[in-house]
Parts: structure tokens; C-alpha cells; sequence
């Protein structure tokens, strides 16, 4: 059998894809709404002089983001393979090298991949508009994809993490002080503060540290160094709340699957998950409004921007609640009609 790897990773993937539903007219409806949005852009402001004039940065930010999800996508196929039972196939070292090489590679193939036809499409609104920068697209995507490239093989460099195994008492996970027994009352409101632990879990200091070197890396000579702090807090703002998103996801999907044979209606648990996460997430909404009154930004664009991002927040969250729950919530309703 050649490259077992990649038939399973192919099998996963598609079973994926079946269980989400995804079909060719979603592709088809996200390249139309793609294409409206390049139209959109071609005709009222134009991104690609901002990204042609700042090739260099571009660059250094694909390469980055690329080289670290690589590098971490790496050890956790690594880790995992370790355990697998395909670990015991007989493999030739040829094929297992270059299986491993394009599992490993995956992101970084379908971002070149997306680019490519983000380019052509743009380049053919452009065409269609008669505008004079028909191949402008085509420079951005050099320049993405060679970053994109280069952080492919930078990955290689990056030092493996040791494997961390958080214990539930973990000092990084904040949890209550007892002084007294607690009376034990069945409730699902510790799904709330399941997501949030979570993102305490993975917001460690040394990880935190080391995704603020490409903040400080992007800023511009002469920035004050009170600018600079609140330019991190805005980006540490944002880095918390992706947090919080991936954790209420990941959470959720765990307990459809722990709690699908218990008698537990879908709207209570969506609920108990919600209320947290949308309350950390206006929090982080009106701290980002403050900040950035203190930047000497208006009041009207600080509440706009803060506004903004409690709704978006809140919204996306929701989504992601109702796809993850949505299999229960159909049964549900299959069963009361």
C-alpha cells in the first residue's frame, strides 16, 4: 500500500465534508460573492496599491504566519502519528518522507492555492472594468506566495515545542477557592466556563510572548512607546477573542458528542454556552472602544469600532453554536412534529 498517510487524510477529509454538508453550489455561491466583493473593491477603492506598495510587509507576514501554523501543524501530526495505528504499516522511507512532507505542507498548498484564483478572478473584474492595472494581482500573488514559500521552508527551522499535558488544577486555568462544601445542584451552567478555561489554557505566557514579536516587528520607527502598548492590547484584544471563538467550538462539539444520549434539549445547552461567551465578548468590545479613545480616536468611530466587534463576535459565535448543534436541533424538531 503507497502513501497510507494520505488515503486516510483523504478519507477524514471527505467524511468531513459529508458531515458538513459542503457541495459544489456553496463553492460556486463563495466564488460569486467572492467576485462581487472584487468588483466591489475595483471600482470604489482599489487594495492593490496599498499591497503593491507594501510588497516587503506582506511578504514578512506570509512568511511568518506560515512557518509558525507549519511548524505547529508539524509537531501535532508528528504526536498524533505516534499514537496512530498507522504508524505500524510498512511504509518505504521515500514515501513516508514525502507523504509527511505534503500532510505537513497542506495549508500552505491550498493558501497558494486560493490566492491563484483570488488573482485571476480580480485580474478578470479588472478586465471587465477596463482598468490599467490588469496584472497588478498578479504581482501581490508573487510576492504572498513567495512569503508563503519561504515560510514553508523557514518551518523546518522552527524548534519542535515540548509536549504540554495541562492538568485540570493547571496554574494557567483559573479556578475557584472553595471554603466551604458546595451543594450539588445539576446544572449545565459549567458549559459556559468550559470555553473560556480553555482559551486561559492556551493563552500561556511563553505563547503569548512569542506572538508579540510580529506586532512589534510591523510597527513604524518613532512609535511612542504608549502607542505601542495600546496597539498590543488592541491585537492581545483581538488574539482573546479568537480564543474564546475556537474554544465555545471546540467545546461545543465535545459535548454534542458527550451529551447525545442524555434527554437535554439543544436550546438550553446552546444557551449555556452562549451567555458567557457573549458577555467576555462585549467586554472585549467596550475595552477596545476605550483603547482606542485613548489613541485620540473619536468617540463616534471608538463606539462604532467596539460595537462592531461585540456584534460580529456575538454573531459568529451563535453560528458556529447552531452548525455544531444543528443535527440535534433538526431531531428535536423532527420529534415534535
Amino acid at each position: 500500500m503507497t502513501g497510507p498517510r494520505l488515503a486516510a487524510a483523504k478519507l477524514m477529509r471527505r467524511n468531513r465534508r459529508t458531515r458538513a454538508g459542503v457541495k459544489g453550489g456553496a463553492v460556486l455561491l463563495s466564488l460569486a460573492v467572492m467576485i462581487a466583493l472584487f468588483w466591489v473593491a475595483a471600482t470604489a477603492a482599489p487594495p492593490l496599491k496599498w499591497l503593491r506598495l507594501h510588497g516587503l510587509l506582506c511578504t514578512g507576514l506570509a512568511a511568518v504566519i506560515s512557518a509558525v501554523m507549519i511548524a505547529r501543524r508539524r509537531a501535532v501530526n508528528r504526536t498524533e502519528f505516534a499514537r496512530s495505528w498507522l504508524a505500524a504499516v510498512p511504509v518505504s522511507a521515500a514515501t513516508a518522507r514525502w507523504e509527511s512532507l505534503l500532510i505537513e505542507t497542506l495549508p500552505a498548498i491550498i493558501a497558494v492555492g486560493v490566492l491563484t484564483i483570488a488573482s485571476i478572478c480580480y485580474s478578470l473584474v479588472l478586465a471587465i472594468t477596463k482598468s490599467a492595472e490588469v496584472f497588478a494581482p498578479f504581482a501581490v500573488w508573487a510576492a504572498l506566495s513567495a512569503g508563503i514559500a519561504a515560510g514553508a521552508i523557514g518551518s523546518f527551522f522552527v524548534p519542535r515545542p515540548k509536549p504540554v499535558d495541562l492538568p485540570p488544577g493547571s496554574r494557567y486555568v483559573p479556578h475557584p477557592k472553595l471554603k466551604r462544601a458546595a451543594k450539588f445542584r445539576p446544572s449545565l451552567s459549567a458549559l459556559g466556563s468550559w470555553p473560556i478555561r480553555q482559551a486561559f489554557a492556551w493563552a500561556q505566557p511563553k505563547i503569548v510572548s512569542r506572538a508579540t514579536i510580529p506586532v512589534l516587528v510591523i510597527m513604524p520607527m518613532g512609535t511612542t512607546a504608549d502607542s505601542a502598548m495600546v496597539v498590543i492590547a488592541v491585537f492581545g484584544i483581538v488574539g482573546v477573542l479568537l480564543l474564546v471563538w475556537s474554544g465555545v467550538i471546540s467545546a461545543s462539539r465535545w459535548a454534542s458528542r458527550w451529551l447525545a444520549p442524555l434527554p437535554v434539549r439543544s436550546g438550553e445547552v446552546i444557551r449555556a454556552f452562549l451567555l458567557p461567551a457573549c458577555a467576555v465578548i462585549v467586554a472585549a468590545g467596550v475595552i477596545e472602544a476605550l483603547l482606542l479613545l485613548v489613541v485620540n480616536v473619536s468617540y463616534r468611530t471608538s463606539a462604532e469600532v467596539g460595537a462592531w466587534t461585540a456584534v460580529s463576535g456575538c454573531v459568529t459565535v451563535s453560528a458556529g453554536l447552531i452548525w455544531n448543534w444543528r443535527d440535534r436541533l433538526r431531531s428535536h424538531g423532527g420529534s415534535r412534529d
